[in-house]
């Protein structure tokens, strides 16, 4: 509410929460009686289930998907609004991240995690790219942290068909793609959302059975569908899958400790010797079987 743009509406979306967020929730619309809410009578198991909701039950045309404990800075709203207003063929506009980890009480910036995700390779991959050919593969990786940081074009977001419902853990992921595909991305480098990492399970939930490898799977596939003419491109993106795979036998082996344990990963990680000699193995299998 804080905003300093103030031409917006807000709708609050309750997954049929077990906690008190109905009662924080009525105390928000008791002081602010402009705020619509919509509160599920079971809860759907699927955040992008959500994300569908909201977008239907909305009216603006730009979406602002601020989920549950993350926070933005006041000038969000004003700055992401002027860059969709100022050019209508961008899709999706995202900022920088300050990301807190609770567990190890350190707090890093979206941007520097690692060099592919750095403030002026981001800028680079989507921003004035007028003129030359769009390249998919700043989208072989997840570059948005969360969906808090982004702002999208409503009738973008609608072209490129929503979120697909039947994901659990990649379709934010597969939206920015789709949107990509039929509009720009823009990238703002300064850190206007704050997302919060709880604990350091991420990881080792996302890969503990094989849901999350099929939708990882699922997209790379999506991926080669649109990558035209560009075998470095088509080779990272196998070098990806087998990296996935890989990772996904070490769980099923019972030695994923030997894993980095977070996503997103803090900045200068220090990476066990096992962790480079499994990566010269896929990768060496890599190149023998893309060539072969």
């Amino acid at each position: 509410m804080n905003q300093t743009y103030k031409e917006f509406a807000l709708l609050i979306l309750d997954d049929n929460s077990t906690d008190d967020s109905r009662k924080i929730i009525g105390e928000y619309v008791t002081k602010h009686p402009e705020i619509k809410t919509c509160f599920n009578d079971t809860n759907s198991g699927n955040p992008f289930i959500q994300w569908n909701r909201g977008v239907d039950l909305s009216k603006g045309e730009y979406i602002w998907i601020a989920e549950s404990d993350d926070y933005a800075e006041p000038e969000f709203l004003e700055k992401t609004v002027q860059v969709l207003a100022e050019d209508q063929n961008t899709g999706l506009v995202f900022t920088d991240s300050r990301i807190i980890n609770e567990q190890k009480g350190i707090e890093y910036l979206a941007s520097e995690r690692r060099k592919v995700f750095s403030n002026d390779r981001l800028e680079g991959c989507f921003n004035d790219t007028k003129g030359r050919t769009k390249s998919l593969r700043p989208l072989l990786e997840n570059p948005i942290v969360n969906v808090s940081s982004v702002l999208f074009r409503r009738s973008k977001f609608a072209d490129a068909g929503g979120v697909d419902p039947s994901m659990k853990f990649c379709g934010d992921w597969l939206t920015y793609i789709r949107v990509f595909l039929i509009s720009d991305i823009q990238y703002i480098r300064e850190p206007l959302n704050t997302f919060r990492l709880h604990n350091l399970s991420t990881f080792h939930l996302y890969y503990k059975n094989n849901i999350f490898l099929r939708e990882k799977l699922k997209i790379y596939s999506y991926l080669i569908k649109y990558i035209k003419s560009s075998p470095v491109t088509l080779l990272l993106v196998f070098i990806k899958i087998m990296k996935a795979l890989i990772i996904r036998l070490i769980f099923i082996l019972g030695i994923n400790t030997i894993l980095i344990p977070e996503l997103p990963r803090p900045p200068k990680t220090k990476k066990p010797f096992i962790f480079f000699l499994l990566s010269f193995i896929f990768y060496l299998l890599s190149f023998i079987l893309f060539h072969a």
